[in-house]
């Protein structure tokens, strides 16, 4: 039967084939050429000419010069970015031409949704978009770097700061329910489900045309159960129909970390260990005539070893360089572009046998070939491919930059007098040891695309309408190839007046040793879609039908995540636009996933949006100052399936293995998992209010006002569990029972102007607000004792609870003996001294514990984002730069660093000024609670060490000079252009020590990282 269907669709390719064939032999062509310039006369190239159909087209070249052979009868319309689209009629004309007007609200650009796109005047929902071009201003590695600041209502936390291997969290308005899921990732249509954030980083801004972020219902409905957190939409080049053009660019950077933890010379080291013990009720730990030694230096028993400068260099490289290659005719049409990253490392390294150091090597290809068959039928191929090869020191890189702290400056080493690597009692794997003593490990990611498709025009049955197919795979595999050795650790005695060491642990040297590992995971993607799209005078229709299937195979191992995972989705899209004044659009999905029960399985989400152009209205065309008015409104449900279950949640996870107390019985039966039959995805309803302004065509402005509700989030039951019954609680089933709800607005303003031939100037700015609360969790209510008998619903997502510190005396320390004489509250976790903090009993019942804590800080996100960005023209020069920030954002930290417990004491930059007796009779300035040797009652949570985490940062500057043509034409370039750029090149925060910044993971995480950049684009 496949066989005969095979034969069928084999014979009506070849029938269209042949048709198209035929009807193209009697059309009447016509030579047409022409110049397009700009308002100011002055040519234009890269303008994209086509005809009426798209069947044939072209591009200008650098002298604003095209040439096109067309139909006699057909239009020629002109697209640039950044102009109104103009469409002109032939008409036999053979000299065509065109001055191309500025289009400063961007009402013509096609706007990319996912499976669908529109033009921007056409937009009903709510939308942020921007240019491969503008991303590839940031001279970063990973792609999710370049996103900060430029997308209202995109949040983006950057976790994880080591060089080419960051990674950034992120969120479109901030959560829809009360868990830490990012969007999700489209790219060329095709759906990246899993691990999303990670495929972003396989693609760099050089390929890339444009990003889009979906953040309303509207938008979002037509992706069923995976739309609810939002969309990031991207799309990669392709070809122009015209000459082909080259593009190569070289990028030579050094890069800096933008903090640096506070380190002490020995002597000041012990000084505040001598300060600890003394706190603690013990004697000294060093001696004053020991503290001179380290203070005087020269003397090999009392080194002062600065380990953060011994082991991580003040400046790292990277190098970038990348070719474009793109052009076609009316047949074909190609794009091709191959990038290299070279990322050097930044430890200081002391081994002959091999290199440890960190060090990337990562090249990414991609080459997107679109063809027409015939006049019917087109064809398109995606084919897309990384591969890095990574190399790390053999404990990893994040382990050792947290390991330059842990050993005190007071300390011999690295190695004694014959080479044998140093450590402490509390430290079990020092700096030096784990660098250059451990070998290295080698990754090699690949990560490859492909697709394939066909567009059918199916014209012949019905203007407009079209019928497309993709298949697409995407794989992606991790070998890592380990060579590690061990070694032998060894400790110094306490006697400071001698090297004498002894043998610590049961390590010994030895021998490179290899060791392999492998991880993979795949997409399997068919989708296939029916499109219409039709003009009947002042009437616009158009719509869309899908039908969706992916089969994703995880990397887990286990069972029974290592079975694969299926989803099916299906949808459809109506338009309607009446004379570009009224718009009205409906969108449905219907989708599902093996993850639930038949019976719960599929699900509707529906949206509808509506728009009223207010400016094309004929009662406003004299206030030609009102270049653009639209009222907007959107209303619709999402849903997401990602939400924390287990495996076949709605199955009961009963195994049975060998084994038991009796043997004859040989059997095992194990009880884990209960299954909820009736658990489904989870459902957001969200609603969008927007107004777009455009003044004198140069000045836009847009608001946005949003809420979004889910009534059935997937939570634990805890609170509904009876007090007797046979389920452990971790076992028991999650239900759809919570609520969680997502308020907040967007702003955002522009203005651009091109004063004359020779100056144009841009401002811009966007801010994004957002707020959630977890109305809902199912939280068992704390005793009648607690100040706060719920620590999660009433407060947004990720909210801490601490002690707060009283400060009715002024600094909310114990200052004097006779004030801790008199405290009369007993602290449940350890006994106040001198020095420490005071905590406010919140319920009034004499004790400091568990039941006082209150909330701090504003949950696990920043309500408020913004950016201010700008540019200017001048002639050949340009200078963009770009301000990104945070507010409405502090949390509790702790830990090593900012506690100064951990291993032989690690002090940061507020212990410098800790309290002592003689600090605060003298009035001098205080920054810490009294320092210890061991965890003391200033060491909870509590709002002493609640750091304000919100910043303004200059996050991207570009100038830039183009070479005069007449020197491009030396070197047979069409183009060239020399810049200088930078990233993160200053931060402005609150925060109460500079030894870490606002992002990052804390005291002993890679930081935000500054980068210089110098680099070259040349253009043939």
């Amino acid at each position: 039967m496949i066989h005969k269907l095979m034969i069928k669709i084999t014979l009506l390719l070849a029938l269209l084939l042949s048709f198209g064939t035929g009807v193209s032999a009697q059309e009447v062509s016509v030579s047409v050429k022409g110049v397009v310039k700009d308002e100011f006369g002055r040519p234009l190239a890269g303008v994209t000419i086509n005809s009426t159909d798209g069947e044939t087209g072209t591009s200008t070249n650098a002298s604003g010069e095209y040439a096109i052979i067309l139909d006699a009868n057909s239009h020629l319309i002109f697209s640039y970015s950044g102009y109104a689209t103009q469409k002109i009629v032939a008409d036999g004309k053979t000299q065509i031409d065109v001055e191309l007007k500025p289009d400063g609200h961007k009402k013509d650009e096609v706007v990319q949704l996912g499976y669908t796109s529109q033009r921007r005047h056409e937009i009903s929902g709510s939308v942020s978009t921007i240019t491969g071009e503008e991303l590839e201003k940031s001279p970063v590695a990973n792609l999710t770097q370049t996103f900060a600041g430029r997308f209202a209502g995109l949040t983006t936390q950057e976790t994880y700061s080591e060089l080419s291997r960051a990674n950034t969290n992120i969120y479109i308005r901030g959560l829809s329910a009360a868990r830490g899921n990012g969007p999700l990732v489209i790219i060329d249509g095709i759906i990246c489900a899993y691990n999303s954030n990670q495929t972003l980083d396989y693609i760099s801004a050089n390929e890339i045309e444009s990003v889009s972020v979906l953040k309303d219902g509207s938008t979002q409905a037509l992706y069923g159960i995976q739309g609810a957190n939002g969309l990031i939409v991207i799309t990669t080049k392709r070809g122009i129909k015209g000459n082909v053009k080259i593009k190569t660019s070289f990028d030579q950077s050094i890069q800096q970390v933008t903090t640096t933890p506070t380190f002490y010379s020995a002597a000041e080291y012990a000084g505040l260990r001598n300060q600890a013990s003394v706190n603690d009720g013990k004697g000294k730990v060093f001696t004053d005539q020991q503290i001179e030694n380290y203070r005087i230096g020269g003397n090999a028993l009392y080194p002062n070893n600065n380990w953060y400068d011994s082991y991580f260099k003040d400046y790292a490289a990277m190098q970038r360089a990348s070719v474009n290659v793109t052009g076609g005719n009316n047949k074909v049409q190609f794009y091709s572009n191959i990038n290299l990253m070279h990322q050097g490392g930044q430890f200081i390294t002391d081994q002959d046998k091999y290199n440890p150091n960190a060090n990337n090597v990562w090249v990414n290809y991609r080459s997107n070939v679109d063809m027409s068959l015939n006049r019917y039928l087109k064809a398109f191929i995606r084919l897309s491919g990384n591969i890095k090869r990574e190399r790390t020191p053999g404990s990893g890189n994040s382990t050792i930059y947290g390991s330059l702290f842990q050993i005190p400056p007071t300390v011999y080493g690295p190695l004694t007098p014959d080479g044998k690597v140093i450590t402490t009692e509390r430290v079990g794997s020092p700096t030096f040891g784990m660098l250059n003593r451990s070998g290295y490990v080698r990754h090699t990611v690949t990560n490859i695309t492909s697709q394939f498709g066909l567009d059918l025009d199916m014209g012949f049955l019905t203007k407009g309408l079209n019928l497309t197919g993709i298949v697409a795979y995407q794989t992606n595999a991790v070998g890592s190839l380990s060579t590690t050795q061990d070694y032998e650790r060894w400790m110094r005695t306490s006697n400071l007046d001698e090297l004498v060491f002894n043998k610590k642990g049961e390590q010994n040297n030895t021998p490179l040793a290899y060791s392999k590992g492998h991880s993979y995971y795949y997409h399997l993607t068919y989708n296939g879609a029916l499109n219409y799209a039709r003009d009947f005078g002042k009437h616009h229709v158009s719509g869309m039908a899908y039908m969706f299937f992916q089969n994703l195979t995880k990397a887990d191992t286990g069972s029974p995540g290592l079975l694969p995972y299926n989803r099916v989705s299906s949808g459809a899209e109506a338009n309607y636009n009446y004379d570009n004044r009224y718009y009205v659009k409906f969108d449905v999905g219907y989708s599902g996933s093996e993850q639930y029960a038949r019976g719960s399985r599929f699900i509707y989400t529906p949206a509808v949006s509506a728009a009223w152009e207010v400016s094309n209205e004929s009662f406003m065309k004299d206030a030609t100052w009102l270049s653009n008015l639209k009222l907007r409104a959107s209303y619709g449900k999402t849903a997401n399936d990602q939400s924390g279950l287990g495996r076949f949640a709605y199955l009961d996870n009963v195994t049975v293995n060998g084994g038991g107390p009796i043997g004859s019985l040989q059997y095992i039966i194990n009880e884990r998992q209960v299954g909820n039959p009736y658990i489904q995805a989870e459902i957001s309803k969200k609603q969008n209010y927007g107004l777009d302004l455009g003044l004198f065509n140069a000045f836009s402005f847009s608001l946005d006002v949003f809420k979004e509700r889910m009534d059935n989030m997937v939570v634990s039951a805890f609170s509904a569990i009876p007090t007797y019954q046979g389920i452990p609680l971790n076992y028991y089933p999650q239900t759809n029972s919570g609520i969680f709800e997502n308020k907040g607005y967007e702003v955002t303003a522009s203005y651009s102007k091109a004063i004359n031939s020779n100056l144009k100037i841009s401002l811009g700015g966007l801010l994004g607000y957002a707020k959630n609360n977890v109305i809902k969790i199912n939280e068992p209510l704390r005793n009648a004792d607690y100040a706060y008998r719920t620590q999660q619903e009433g407060y947004s997502y990720g909210q801490g609870f601490g002690y707060l510190v009283d400060y009715s005396n002024g600094n909310g320390f114990f200052n004097t003996q006779q004030e801790l004489s008199n405290n009369k509250l007993v602290y449940g976790f350890g006994t106040p001294r001198l020095g420490d903090l005071k905590y406010q009993d919140l319920n009034n019942d004499g004790l400091i514990n568990e039941a006082d804590k209150a909330p701090v800080g504003t949950g696990a996100l920043p309500r408020l984002t913004y950016g201010i960005s700008g540019g200017i023209t001048f002639k050949s020069f340009d200078l963009n730069f770009l301000f990104q920030g945070i507010g409405q954002y502090s949390s509790m930290i702790g830990g090593q660093g900012v506690w100064e417990t951990d291993f032989d004491g690690v002090y940061g930059a507020l212990h410098q000024n800790a309290w002592t007796e003689e600090r605060f009779n003298n009035g001098e300035l205080i920054t810490s609670p009294a320092l210890s040797l061991v965890k003391s009652v200033n060491h909870e949570a509590n709002d002493y060490y609640k750091y304000n985490r919100s910043y303004i940062r200059l996050k991207n500057v570009e100038l830039s000079y183009t070479l005069p043509k007449s020197l491009s034409k030396a070197i047979s370039a069409d183009k060239i252009k020399f810049l200088l750029s930078g990233q993160n090149l200053v931060t402005w925060d609150k925060m109460k020590s500079k030894d870490f910044g606002p992002e990052g993971g804390g005291y002993t995480s890679f930081p935000v990282y500054r980068v210089y950049n110098v680099g070259v684009n040349v253009v043939f």
